[in-house]
């Protein structure tokens, strides 16, 4: 029996969450078969929450369907990826012009600031302290979270909640091996937080499409070593 979390709105999506670890950290490796029977033994579960996430797991992209063959776990390749950026990146750049071209209240304007001093505070010193990095990708999220949802449109979060979940694609992915690295991510918060409060809706698009590639940029060049981690359970769950 494996556990699942139990606090995901939907039975199905606690399989989905569970069966997504598992074959990121290759616990279920590329090329394996899963049934409908299989995976409702697996999870102690009923066959549809089964049947449901593995057409979730489908739509993802880590499960693959072929009639005659059925379900088998799909290999993660950089490629799809990268891809995931660029679509990541056209959406949240378009959320930073909507919310710069719409203004910001108050209180948006109060998170972001307090985003970009947080992040400030803990890349500062010289040396990145590894008890720093849950608290960054913390900071990351909600800086993302809340310009996306300061655009005004009810679609572009949902769409970019499905880029999500594609394996290393999140906006909790900070590589935090190199200072410059993520001191220049810092430094983008901070341009992206000038440019919308200025109400400059065309910088502020670019520099979060710049910044948003950029992150996909540095997955792609550290992938060897981004899967080698995966494969520690641990830290594929950290990865979604």
């Amino acid at each position: 029996m494996r556990q699942i979390d139990q606090n995901l709105p939907t039975l199905s999506d606690a399989v989905v969450a569970r069966l997504r670890d598992l074959i990121v950290s290759r616990e279920i490796e590329p090329g394996a078969r899963l049934t409908e029977t299989s995976v409702a033994r697996l999870m102690s579960v009923s066959r549809t929450p089964a049947a449901t996430a593995l057409r979730t797991l489908t739509k993802l992209g880590l499960v693959k369907y072929e009639q005659n063959r059925g379900y088998w776990v799909r290999e993660i390749r950089v490629e799809d990826v990268l891809a995931g950026y660029e679509i990541r990146a056209t959406l949240e750049g378009l959320a930073c012009r909507l919310a710069a071209e719409y203004g910001v209240s108050p209180d948006v304007r109060d998170v972001l600031v307090e985003c970009v001093e947080m992040g400030r505070a803990l890349t500062d010193s010289e040396r990145l302290d590894p008890a720093d990095h849950a608290p960054y990708q913390d900071m990351n999220a909600t800086f993302h979270a809340t310009i996306l949802e300061a655009a005004r449109n009810p679609k572009l979060p949902d769409f970019v909640a499905s880029c999500h979940e594609m394996p290393f694609t999140s906006n909790r992915i900070v590589y935090w091996g190199s200072r410059d690295v993520v001191r220049r991510s810092q430094f983008d918060h901070e341009r992206i937080v000038e440019a919308i409060l200025a109400r400059q809706g065309t910088r502020a698009e670019m520099l979060m499409r710049e910044h948003v590639l950029e992150a996909g940029a540095i997955v792609g060049q550290k992938w060897p070593e981004i899967i080698q981690a995966s494969r520690q359970p641990a830290l594929a769950a950290s990865s979604a």
